[in-house]
This record gives C-alpha cells, sequence and structure tokens, in this order.
C-alpha cells in the first residue's frame, strides 16, 4: 500500500526518497534511524550547516493522504 502511495505523491522538487530494505541494508541501519517496525517513512531536513535533522515520522502503511500531510513540514 505504501509503494504504491509513493508512486502516485508528486514529490517537491526538494525531495529525495531513499528506499530502505532491511534484507539488504541489514539490521544497523534500521536501528540507526530508530526504526523497529516496517513500512516506517522518515522525513529528514538538512539545515544550512549541514546537519540532517529528523522532522517527522510515520509508522505503518501510509496511504496518498498521509505522505501529503508528512510533506506539508517541509
Amino acid at each position: 500500500m505504501t509503494g504504491l502511495a509513493l508512486q502516485q505523491v508528486v514529490l517537491p522538487a526538494n525531495v529525495v526518497f531513499e528506499r530502505r530494505k532491511l534484507e539488504i541494508d541489514g539490521e544497523e541501519v534500521f536501528r540507526a534511524c530508530g526504526v523497529q517496525s516496517t513500512p516506517t517513512l522518515v522525513l529528514y531536513r538538512s539545515t544550512e550547516e549541514g546537519q540532517i535533522t529528523e522532522v517527522r515520522r510515520h509508522v505503518g502503511g501510509a496511504n496518498v493522504a498521509a505522505i501529503e500531510s508528512l510533506l506539508n513540514d517541509i
């Protein structure tokens, strides 16, 4: 459901979507991001100083409306 919804959402020009898979990336990546279940969408922002900070997180399946709501914070 989330994958299909992500294909339908028009991402702003300054947004990059990165998909991670546990089987490929390993548990370390998921632990470092604080992801405990999938699917989880995490919205990060890069500051002018180059720091990456988490803005919002959505845990569980997401439809188009939920993804668009997540993107409202950018």
